[in-house]
């Protein structure tokens, strides 16, 4: 039968009895008060002050009637403060919506009605806007008057802990709920993610994404200390810089961030103890590479929101020559299979659809019950009723290992950049404009982790609209990671023989400059600097010519682009530090800025 379930051997330190996340964390408080739970920089808590400060909100949660299967959404910027403030919603029984305070207000308000929040933790800007919004919030500064509370919550483990909003193909995200037994399980259970006492955990990933369910609560689960890694802006040299100084025992990186730390600063990952890299389609060089530095292991991991952050995992050999990357085989309690379209299984080496089962399958869609029957299943192998499976989507094949092997997709949906996008929902969005009649996002393939979005649209009668107008309005309703790179407006969209829209016939945005459709003329460089300038943007983002005046992010560059051309910069002896790409987004402004003003005479 083509399936398999995880023989993987559980910690003998540890135990998976449904034990809340919580607790464990108030476990390591009791016993080892006074060792760093959560650090940015010089900004730490220890155990003990964790524990004080999740308590004291929790207490103000409790003070408004808040306790278990209530959502709070957390929308704090990264911080030790953030990480209590998530604990102390789960101190209060409640399970937490985590913010990211980076995306458009609109955005935000839409999940915490959405979520029906309870409340919102924000800071006391972010508290105003929810508050002007009509919902209520608290800060963190507020909570601190709060006594803590003499005992906790007890929550059972089918009760809420997180609810993680994802791409939704409908037009708008939709929230995944993740009870407490499945954080539980994943925090404890599987043997390979042995986080010890006393080990750092480097912590990347934003809370709105759920591989920072691995990087905090595994972690403090297990008596780690969370090291915070600010990620806005990061340049390879900084992450680089970072890993070297807290030598971390673990890290995710997303595949794109990991190929960069490969290729440009390979001694930062020997300075770690196990990676794990996954979010998109791995190289086999880079991974092998990845697996001769580090001091112990390299993982290649696999796994939707729904199935609570990673479902496989698989430790690359070294010395192993393989064409591709397996996503790895399944965590304790999880098992996969690959099925056909009547649910049958295929022949091993067969593709088929992916389904995943087992102790770490979420509840489903916050009030979404279609949605959540049509992707959590009945299992017809299962041997007690009410038994789910979840459809991935994912086409996948099992190997004579025992380990599967991913090929692709069975619909639109793509990973970039770590993010799992559904087209149609960007779609939904820019089809609200006035002015336009139709809108078609595609997805450009240009290599390993260099995915990028282009949005197509075609004007109503009358209408009159610029690129850049309309990527400004976008601005305003989607999260960065959801912006196309280049923006087309076309006088109509190709069609095949059936009048459908010919995506095979969209064109390629980023081939020449001119057919960008900017809205600022092009300036050629004027003196040496911002000609050296100039050829590092063409080469980064393939365009065959860049403007003085061309905006960086207008071209179609993106977080990951921004990394490689800020290396490339260092490398031709230009350094910019990286949060100057960001405030500096032409060339003209970022040679004024640069290192060197006196290059940046005219000739």
């Amino acid at each position: 039968m083509n399936s398999r379930v995880s023989d993987a051997p559980e910690n003998g330190d540890m135990r998976s009895d449904g034990t809340p996340i919580q607790d464990l964390v108030r476990e390591w408080a009791a016993r080892t008060p006074e060792q760093v739970a959560v650090a940015l920089d010089d900004d730490a808590l220890t155990y003990a002050e964790l524990d004080r400060s999740a308590g004291r909100l929790a207490a103000a949660l409790r003070a408004r009637g808040i306790g278990p299967e209530s959502r709070v959404c957390v929308a704090l910027p990264r911080s030790p403060r953030l990480v209590a403030a998530m604990l102390g919603v789960l101190q209060a029984g409640a399970a937490y919506v985590p913010v990211d305070p980076d995306y458009p207000q609109d955005r935000q308000s839409f999940i915490a009605r959405d979520a029906g929040a309870a409340l919102v933790v924000a800071d006391e800007y972010g508290a105003k806007a929810f508050a002007d919004d009509g919902l209520e919030t608290l800060t963190p500064e507020a909570a601190d008057e709060a006594d803590a509370p003499a005992e906790a919550v007890p929550v059972r483990p089918g009760n809420l802990a997180y609810v993680v909003y994802t791409s939704g193909s409908t037009g708008t995200p939709k929230g995944v709920m993740v009870p407490h037994a499945d954080l539980s399980r994943f925090v404890l259970d599987d043997a390979r993610l042995d986080i010890r006492p006393g080990d750092v955990v480097a912590q990347l990933a934003p809370t709105s994404f759920d591989a920072s369910i691995f990087e905090i609560w595994s972690a403090l689960g297990r008596g780690a200390s969370v090291a915070v890694i600010p990620t806005n802006p990061l340049s390879v040299a900084d992450l680089g810089r970072r890993l070297r100084e807290t030598t971390p025992d673990w890290l995710f990186a997303t595949s794109g961030l990991f190929r960069l730390l490969v290729e440009r600063d390979s001694e930062a990952l020997a300075s770690v103890g196990r990676v794990i890299t996954g979010g998109d389609v791995l190289s086999p060089e880079h991974v092998r590479a990845s697996a001769a530095l580090t001091r112990h292991t390299t993982f290649a991991a696999y796994g939707p929101t729904e199935a609570t952050v990673f479902t496989s995992l698989h430790a690359v050999d070294a010395d192993r020559d393989l064409d591709s990357v397996p996503i790895g085989s399944p965590l304790a309690g999880m098992t996969m299979r690959v099925l056909d379209e009547r649910l049958r299984p295929v022949p091993a080496g067969t593709v088929g659809e992916l389904y995943l089962s087992g102790s770490g399958i979420a509840r489903g869609y916050l009030g979404r019950p279609g949605l959540t029957a049509e992707r959590f299943v009945a299992d017809p192998a299962a041997l007690s009723p009410g038994t789910r499976m979840y459809r991935t989507g994912d086409l996948a094949a099992e190997l004579p290992d025992g380990q599967f092997a991913f090929h692709g997709r069975s619909d639109r949906q793509v990973k970039i950049r770590g993010y799992r996008i559904e087209p149609g929902e960007i779609e939904a969005v820019l089809g609200g404009h006035p002015d336009i009649s139709q809108a078609v996002v595609e997805v450009f393939d240009e290599g390993p982790q260099l995915k990028r979005l282009a949005a197509f649209v075609t004007l109503a009668d009358g209408a009159e609209l610029v690129t850049n107008d309309l990527r400004l309005w976008a601005l305003d309703r989607l999260p960065a990671y959801l912006m196309p790179a280049a923006f087309v407006i076309l006088a109509e969209m190709p069609l095949d023989p059936n009048r459908k829209t010919d995506r095979r016939a969209l064109p390629y945005p980023w081939d020449r400059r001119d057919e960008l459709g900017l809205d600022e003329p092009y300036v050629a460089p004027r003196n040496q600097l911002e000609r050296t300038m100039a050829a590092i943007w063409s080469r980064t983002l393939d365009l065959d010519k860049v403007g003085v005046d061309d905006n960086f992010f207008q071209l179609g560059g993106d977080s990951l682009r921004s990394v490689s051309l800020i290396q490339r910069l260092a490398d031709e002896g230009i350094p910019i530090e990286a949060e100057a790409l960001f405030d500096y987004q032409t060339i003209a402004e970022l040679a004024e800025y640069s290192l060197d003003p006196a290059a940046a005479q005219e000739d």
